[in-house]
């Protein structure tokens, strides 16, 4: 800002970079999609945020279906906005994801009850393509997760992200009976990725995405369908599977958070979701910057909005380091963009980050131009 006071009277002119601060992007809100006991606008979305607009708008519980209880368990644990997508049956999954790409805010997207690994992987699929949402999936019901010589059964199915942008959870948990009588025990079983995402959306609201949902009460689950023991929960964790455990004197409690990756990088629930937070608040953040002048101006603003966002996400905790300076960077310079860059109207701007677990870099280049921006992971 000129300093007025030491100029002379007269007219000045004051160039203003229209930067501002990042605003977050939202990570707690999933689309859920099943099948419902009114099938009525079957493959739209439609947003709810308690149970009586759900039941107006799908009708309430029914034998066989998994999607009310998923709903239920969300809101439950936690969770305030969803997505509800009804389908037929599995083959509306398909026009159920492309209508999911037409919305901005979705975060997370779940399949209740559906543990058909060809089903599964094309939500997979769809959040490695957005690579702003993530798979929460349930495992196949099993009584005997292992083998006898110790290999998994079936529940994983061979999924695999190798970016990390889903989990899977097992086994199934049980909660008490909503349509029984009153006054009486009974039970339902129904699998878990609805409760795990409220529980996500809790941790999100609480702490933060960089906290792991993991070690955290299933809320209205009284018992899981099968108990695991350490041996058994050892080789599901070491397949990427997240188990959900019972110790004496405590509820049931999500107890692992990872990916279904086979790498390292992305092996956490957690950094997997933080760093897709850091890109797409980023992205939503710099639109400012699209089609305006490719100078040093344009640059200096970028890196200065991007610094600020970072700094306020390595001071919430999310990023490893005792400064800003350890736990990220940002770089704008000529070397990332010369002037064949600058003639097809990109910036290309590197960022370096340490999410708090593992304590490593990811390095994201975000590339503008005059069609939007893109993000790539190194």
């Amino acid at each position: 800002m000129i300093d007025y006071e030491s100029k002379a009277p007269g007219v000045y002119i004051e160039e203003i970079t229209p930067a501002g601060p990042i605003t977050g992007a939202g990570t707690s809100v999933p689309a859920l999609i099943g099948v419902a006991a009114a099938d009525s606008a079957l493959g739209k979305p439609v947003a709810i945020t308690n149970w009586t607009a759900y039941t107006d708008a799908f009708g309430g519980y029914k034998a066989s279906l998994n999607l009310p209880y998923a709903v239920r368990g969300f809101l439950e644990n936690g969770g305030t906005f969803a997505y509800v997508v009804p389908i037929k049956d599995n083959g509306g999954v398909d026009g159920a994801l492309d209508a999911l790409t037409r919305l901005a805010d979705v975060s997370m997207v779940c399949l209740p009850g559906v543990v058909d690994p060809t089903v599964q992987a094309k939500v997979l699929a769809h959040c490695e393509t957005m690579g702003d949402r993530f798979a929460v999936l349930d495992g196949a019901q099993d009584t005997t997760p292992l083998k006898a010589d110790g290999a998994l059964q079936k529940q994983r199915g061979g999924l695999k992200s190798a970016n990390g942008f889903g989990a899977l959870y097992w086994p199934w948990i049980v909660i008490p009976d909503p349509t029984a009588r009153p006054g009486t025990s009974a039970t339902v079983t129904v699998p878990p990725s609805g409760h795990v995402a409220g529980v996500m959306a809790r941790c999100d609201g609480s702490v933060g995405v960089h906290k792991a949902p993991a070690n955290e009460t299933v809320r209205g689950a009284v018992d899981l369908e099968y108990a695991l023991n350490d041996a058994e929960q050892g080789a599901l964790n070491k397949a990427g599977i997240n188990a959900i455990r019972r110790f004496p004197g405590r509820p049931p409690l999500v107890w692992g958070a990872r990916t279904l990756t086979d790498g390292t990088q992305w092996r956490y629930v957690n950094v997997r979701r933080l760093v897709s937070y850091i890109e797409d608040s980023i992205v939503q953040g710099v639109r400012w910057a699209v089609f305006a002048p490719n100078n040093t101006a344009l640059w200096k603003g970028l890196e200065r909005s991007i610094t600020e966002f970072l700094t306020r996400v390595w001071e919430a905790g999310a990023l490893f380091g005792a400064t800003a300076k350890e736990a990220f960077y940002v770089r704008i310079t000529e070397e990332l963009n010369p002037p064949a860059v600058r003639g097809l109207g990109q910036v290309i701007v590197e960022i370096g980050v340490a999410p708090t677990r593992p304590a490593e870099y990811v390095v994201l280049r975000i590339g503008l131009w005059d069609g939007g921006a893109r993000i790539s992971e190194g």
